[in-house]
């Protein structure tokens, strides 16, 4: 059944562009993907296939009924598009002013339909049931994921194991890129208050200068990082804005800065989080000055479980042929939603290249000029297709 896959994927292809090309039309932010939502799930029933909406507002479910009813393997997908201009000059370009699919998520939606649409018509033979899942908000903290799987979405009936996918222009385009264990990083927000006391900036010694004491901490964060932590274990602390002051000749009484904390490990995470706090309070105190530090926890590593990895490892070179199939093994220190799933059960998460050539790989991700080649649909669906039946006759794997 494998080996037939890809050449059912391909006969979908002008139907993926057509539905891929729809949604980058009309892309919608996060919790307000109304269209999208209801697009998929009209295609969902056209297909017959069992659903559910409105979950997290927007989210939409559906279930395809196995013949064995073993297990259930979840497929899911991110529909959110990001707050950008696109600044693509092509026949598809967002008519939502403000609003782009630069994050390849109406590539993703458009795939899983297809996968739905290749499963749909192997239920029969299906040795599981293979849930659906169209997630809105991926791009927004503490979104969609984590809304889903407080409103049940897996269970009734309960998930064994979920796939996901991203399309990433590092990789060849329509190359499926794999990797065992960590996939991406733990992605938390810093928020850090100095706060001093305002004087005379022609006597700066009769208050405390917060612009001062931050610009120490920020330095000392870094020195932090790179002194004080294991450089073979890789962690990136970025500080994204800063705001103080209120006049030229004004020493600040406030400094606010706010930033990210990126990790591969629950270990290192929470080294770097306590190193931060004592470095932030130490150089305030030393100062004379007030470190407050607030760290909210986001989203945790993608750690692909290793009975996933070794099923997949197998079953997808023989859809997509050996050269369709790349191991890599650097992890992305961005980071991924899909990683609260797989905290609950057991998760996989690959990637397919869309990076055509220099031009196009120089287009990143969640850039304005985002774009990528559609011929790498078909393969999406494959892909994902031979997840979904390789893991429901998986046996005791997971």
């Amino acid at each position: 059944m494998n080996s037939q896959l890809l050449k059912k994927a391909f006969a979908l292809e002008d139907q993926l562009i057509e539905w891929r090309r729809d949604f980058h039309m009309y892309p919608e932010v996060g919790f307000k993907e109304f269209r999208t939502s209801k697009k998929v799930l009209d295609e969902l029933n056209r297909l017959n296939i069992e659903t559910t909406s409105g979950i997290a507002g927007t989210g939409v479910t559906g279930l395809i009924r196995g013949g064995q009813k073993e297990k259930t393997i979840a497929l899911r997908a991110d529909m959110d598009a990001l707050p950008i201009t696109e600044e693509n000059n092509v026949p598809y370009r967002s008519k939502n002013k403000g609003v782009m699919h630069a994050c390849g998520h109406d590539a993703h939606t458009s795939m899983l339909l297809g996968a739905a649409t290749i499963l749909s018509g192997l239920k029969g033979s299906l040795k599981g049931n293979v849930k659906l899942i169209f997630q809105p908000a991926e791009e927004v903290p503490e979104g969609g994921a984590s809304t889903l799987i407080q409103e049940g979405v897996l269970k009734k009936p309960k998930v064994n194991a979920i796939v996901g996918l991203h399309v990433v222009p590092r990789f060849p385009s329509g190359v499926v890129a794999i990797k065992e264990g960590v996939v991406t990083a733990a992605t938390d927000k810093l928020e850090i208050r100095i706060i001093g006391k305002s004087g005379h900036a022609a006597r700066p010694y009769e208050g405390v200068d917060s612009i001062v004491v931050a610009s120490q901490v920020i330095g000392s964060i870094q020195a932090m990082i790179t002194r004080r932590t294991d450089a073979l274990d890789p962690k990136i602390v970025s500080i994204g804005r800063i705001y103080g002051g209120e006049a030229h000749n004004v020493i600040a009484k406030e400094v606010t800065m706010s930033g990210t904390i990126r990790t591969f490990s629950k270990e290192a995470r929470q080294i770097v989080q306590e190193l931060i706090r004592k470095t932030c309070q130490s150089i305030a105190q030393s100062m004379g000055a007030k470190a407050d530090v607030n760290i909210d926890q986001g989203n945790p590593p993608q750690i692909n479980h290793p009975g996933l990895f070794k099923v997949l490892r197998s079953a997808l070179p023989e859809s997509l042929g050996k050269k369709g199939v790349l191991d890599y093994k650097t992890p992305s220190l961005g980071g991924e939603d899909f990683a609260l799933y797989s905290e609950k059960v057991p998760g996989f998460f690959f990637l397919l290249g869309c990076g055509v050539n220099k031009e196009r790989s120089s287009r990143p991700l969640h850039s304005s000029h985002f774009d990528f080649d559609e011929a790498i649909l078909p393969v999406g669906v494959a892909a994902m297709a031979c997840c979904a039946i390789s893991l429901t006759k998986s046996g005791d794997l997971i």
